[in-house]
């Protein structure tokens, strides 16, 4: 089985591979960029195992180099070594099998040292908050009410989320996380407020996740995102469960690291009788995934899947954590995923419609959604148009403390670089 060693290795010789095909056909890292829609930095990143791409890219390698699918080949299997080499389960440990946070691992990846540090840090910090509260907490017993009062809280923190970055919510969402470790470790309950108290953990682990992907920090992200995961199933929570796993695949997504196996998993059994809106959410990022990865078909099936969901006229109760899905924010994934898979007209109407609708005081994630538009208009042909976006993206995204928008402003400006003499353009790039 390989080990992420040879997956490195095999990444380094791929990109080695693209870099000998380019010298023979005669074309430098800047002309070949706009021809494969690519930047020239993603193309000097990539021929030196840096940077990983999705398959399209290598497609179009194929097709302006004449290389006759080789490149493409070389990476589908790449991927399928990545698959065969499984995924890293974190164990459990502690209290009734639930990690302790702090004492969790990073991935042995080639990480940078500071985001070790990070890692670190954030784990002292825990620990320092879960000893703050079982001095108030030792001893007593707690009910079901106490765990719904907790589920409150975090409902209310939840919807920093639409205003703030990562960045700036990471520290609140863990010190939430931390008060409820501490419960579980200092207090008494019957079997059923366990179970509950669990299915908060794993929601709460999911959270501080969600706020580490969006401050950058993917390996601090990845872990907590597992560890949720571990939680949700002894928990028997299944749509935590799943949610895990979408978060999972959508975070290696956002990457160009699509995980199709890890993103299927996340399909709920017909019997789980999920609300409509959660079964939206792990549709869409399914999607997202598969469009990452070149697969249109499939991307299409999910797509019209999550769309159907909230169409239907099924019951249920939508737990706080898929609330905020609805038809506006399955448009926004749709117009995503055909921007991705390089169909323009597909994705204009879809991102045109809900971004109107959507306030500017939710500013990273307008910002963020508003860089797939511009592309969709780049793709289309209206230069003008999506320079017209980009402006308005980067004037959203000013204070954000979240690294996300900056880096997709970053790649639709390389695509945009072609075209500098046009005075929007210029304007735009500034």
């Amino acid at each position: 089985m390989p080990d992420v060693t040879d997956l490195d290795e095999g990444w380094q010789q791929l990109g080695r591979q693209l870099a000998r095909l380019r010298a023979t056909a005669g074309y430098t890292q800047h002309s070949l960029a706009p021809l494969v829609h690519y930047g020239r930095s993603t193309i000097a990143n990539v021929e030196v195992g840096r940077q990983r791409t999705p398959r399209r890219f290598w497609e179009r390698c194929d097709e302006v180099l004449g290389a006759g699918g080789q490149l493409t080949a070389a990476f589908d299997q790449l991927q399928r070594l990545r698959q065969e080499a499984g995924r890293r389960e974190w164990p459990a440990q502690a209290f009734n099998g639930v990690p302790h946070v702090g004492q969790l691992q990073p991935e042995p990846a080639k990480e940078q040292e500071m985001h070790r540090r990070e890692f670190i840090g954030a784990a002292a910090m825990l620990a320092v908050c879960g000893a703050a509260a079982a001095a108030s907490t030792t001893g007593r017993r707690i009910s079901r009410e106490d765990v719904e009062e907790c589920a409150r809280r975090t409902a209310r923190l939840r919807r920093l989320d639409n205003y703030l970055g990562g960045a700036d919510t990471l520290r609140l969402y863990e010190a939430e996380l931390a008060g409820t470790m501490t419960l579980l470790r200092t207090t008494s309950f019957s079997p059923a407020t366990a179970k509950a108290l669990l299915s908060l953990l794993a929601e709460q682990t999911q959270l501080a996740g969600w706020a580490a992907f969006d401050a950058g920090h993917d390996m601090y992200a990845t872990a907590l995102f597992n560890t949720s995961r571990s939680i949700a199933v002894q928990a028997q929570d299944v749509l935590l469960g799943a949610n895990a796993l979408a978060l999972l695949a959508y975070l290696r997504a956002s990457r160009g690291q699509p995980d199709i196996a890890t993103a299927e998993a996340s399909r709920l059994p017909a019997n789980a009788g999920a609300d409509p809106a959660v079964r939206a959410l792990l549709l869409e990022r399914l999607a997202f995934t598969h469009a990452v990865a070149g697969q249109e078909k499939e991307a299409a099936a999910a797509l019209d899947a999550a769309h159907g969901a909230l169409d239907s006229t099924e019951v249920g109760t939508t737990p706080d954590w898929a609330a905020w899905v609805d038809h506006d924010e399955v448009r926004i994934m749709t117009g995503r995923v055909w921007t991705e898979l390089r169909r323009p007209l597909r994705a204009l109407p879809e991102m045109e419609t809900a971004l109107e609708r959507f306030d500017d005081t939710c500013a990273r994630d307008k910002a963020f959604y508003s860089t797939w538009l511009a592309e969709a208009y780049l793709d289309a042909g209206e230069v003008e148009q999506a320079a017209i976006v980009m402006k308005r993206s980067k004037r959203l995204c000013e204070g954000v403390a979240s690294p996300r928008p900056a880096a997709r402003i970053a790649v639709v400006h390389e695509r945009l670089l072609p075209y500098r003499d046009v005075a929007a353009v210029a304007e735009s790039l500034g």
